[in-house]
């Protein structure tokens, strides 16, 4: 009972004015104290008071509460329009709302670098392993430092976890550019150590096949034709 009346004396401090409240407090108490002082006749004498008062508004606010409490029977609903007020049953909630699909943004199948001053078109191919130092594998990258010869393949491999490591150099594990730029570098100069390696060996042999026999017949030929004109 004294939370019904506190909430209506809440109600009388928010809406209704000062000089009204002694005079609603001392009507709500006594109404209280009778033996029919039940949530709805609070509301009820609050009611009779403002209407007394000429606070109409201020009445229908006060009798709508009174209709939510009283009971259905009571001959006062009758005077104002039916039954206690039904409560408003909340509209059937929208139906879900398909969401758009968010389209499936597709893996690049080939990512430029440029290292120093050359550019490289790497592709992506299919795992040339399944693990490299434990690290699950999960896609190459594939590159030709000279188009014209598949000799000079460059590849990368890419990780699980996003890591990129060159195939030429174990242990290095970078972004994709970085490690890029170390495949291309060090295949690069394996490369060239390779070319001139075959080109010493090319000429050491023409040396010794060709240049030095040759050097060897001509002395011979020369000592020969001394002594025919001697």
């Amino acid at each position: 009972m004294a939370d019904a009346l506190s909430e209506v004396l809440n109600w009388v401090a928010l809406h209704c004015p000062a000089p009204l409240r002694p005079e609603l407090l001392a009507a709500l108490s006594a109404t209280q104290q009778s033996d029919e002082g039940g949530p709805a006749e609070l509301w009820r004498t609050l009611a009779e008071k403002l209407v007394s008062a000429g606070q109409i508004e201020l009445a229908r606010e006060a009798l709508k509460r009174w209709q939510l409490l009283a009971p259905p029977d009571h001959p006062l609903h009758a005077l104002l329009g039916g039954g206690p007020a039904p409560e408003a049953e909340a509209p059937p909630p929208p139906p879900p709302r398909m969401a758009n699909p968010i389209p499936k943004r597709e893996e690049a199948t080939s990512r430029i670098v440029r290292v120093i001053d050359t550019t490289y078109t790497f592709q992506r191919i299919q795992a040339q392993m399944e693990k490299v130092q434990g690290r699950q594998v999960v896609c190459g990258w594939e590159t030709f430092l000279d188009e014209n010869d598949k000799s000079s393949r460059a590849v990368l491999n890419q990780f699980a976890d996003g890591a990129y490591a060159p195939w030429a150099v174990s242990g290095v594990f970078s972004d994709f550019a970085g490690a890029a730029a170390v495949e291309v570098v060090v295949r690069t100069m394996q490369r060239h150590f390779v070319f001139t390696a075959k080109s010493s060996d090319k000429t050491r042999r023409t040396l010794t096949n060709i240049v030095l026999p040759a050097t060897a017949v001509i002395g011979v030929l020369a000592g020969y034709l001394m002594g025919v004109l001697h």
